[in-house]
């Protein structure tokens, strides 16, 4: 039966704090208290048919209840998204708010990032840059010669935008620490000049508006890197490091109290995600020997460093806003 305890100790990390494990088994497998008690504590053991309502909805594998751990085999989770259905889409949207809800809720948690580009959590505050990385998704996958603007009037906007703001929030608890890159802002500017020049955008005050708000989301990450912390008053820690060495993906790795998984983000807007705790354990490893080979840039000790970085980046908004002007 350790397997099957094994399994209960991984859905306990999959609920919030608020939740008790035993009320949880007992709504979804409809048995009593005693019954889910026996079953968490691995005395009556799980029948096929609970252990299928259990891996459908805590999206598990029957390899992951099994303990499958292996140097060379990983199990991941993969959410596609699917804008031909925008439902799709927001529940893709809605499991990614699950999971900073459960982590909020958490005593121990963290989150460190590892920024190839601009992450989704920047992004869902100024919507209309987290629409340009759907358009650019889509338009790699359906070309139809459609601009940003007639792509963006076929979004239901007001759902997504619901979304984005839930998961914003409970985001804003959560303690942070981002690995970025110059490359890390690039990215995105290298977007948008080039969906200006092929003509995407149907009047250059939609690309200058932009970069208008990608200089606000700067300004933002500034504001936090300065301050040491985000979230206002709720002062949730806040580090921040420019990394030399070049960074191959956008990782997050979740650490609720000795629990990890991590997500890597896949073309633009997919993600897969695993808990195996070999990966894991080698991506932390990873990102805290970044950190130990990065600059500090956030906190006062910190202030020459990060004057030069988003210094950098100013420069380069403020010579792609005089060529569109132009």
């Amino acid at each position: 039966m350790e397997e099957q305890i094994r399994l209960f100790e991984v859905i306990k990390h999959k609920i919030s704090d608020r939740q008790r494990l035993a009320d949880v088994v007992e709504e979804l497998l409809g048995v009593g208290s005693d019954s889910a008690y026996r079953r968490i504590r691995g005395e009556t053991e799980l029948t096929i048919s609970e252990l299928k309502k259990i891996c459908d909805k805590f999206s598990l594998s029957m390899d992951e209840i099994l303990n499958f751990r292996s140097n060379r085999g990983v199990l991941f989770y993969y959410d596609p998204v699917n804008l031909m259905d925008i439902d799709i889409y927001l529940d893709h949207l809605k499991r990614m708010l699950h999971v900073f809800q459960v982590l909020k809720s958490a005593s121990e948690k963290e989150i460190i990032y590892t920024a190839r580009s601009i992450p989704m959590n920047y992004l869902i505050s100024f919507p209309d840059l987290a629409f340009l990385n759907l358009f650019t998704w889509n338009n790699v996958l359906h070309p139809a010669n459609r601009s940003y603007n007639d792509f963006c009037n076929h979004l239901d906007k007001e759902r997504i935008i619901s979304m984005y703001q839930q998961i914003h929030h409970a985001n804003m608890s959560i303690p942070t620490k981002e690995i970025w890159t110059v490359q890390t802002f690039g990215a995105t500017l290298r977007l948008l000049e080039y969906f200006y020049t092929i003509g995407a955008f149907e009047k250059k005050d939609t690309v200058l508006y932009l970069l208008d708000q990608f200089a606000l989301l700067m300004d933002t990450v500034h504001q936090y890197a300065d301050d040491g912390y985000k979230g206002g008053e709720q002062k949730t820690p806040f580090f921040m490091y420019n990394c030399s060495v070049d960074l191959y993906h956008n990782c997050m790795l979740v650490m609720n109290g000795n629990q990890l998984s991590m997500t890597l983000r896949l073309q633009m807007v997919n993600f897969i995600e695993t808990d195996n705790d070999v990966l894991c354990n080698a991506m932390l490893k990873w990102q805290r020997g970044l950190i130990s080979k990065s600059t500090p840039i956030s906190g006062e000790a910190s202030a020459m460093h990060r004057f030069r970085f988003f210094e950098l980046a100013k420069s380069r908004i403020e010579s792609l806003v005089k060529k569109v002007k132009k």
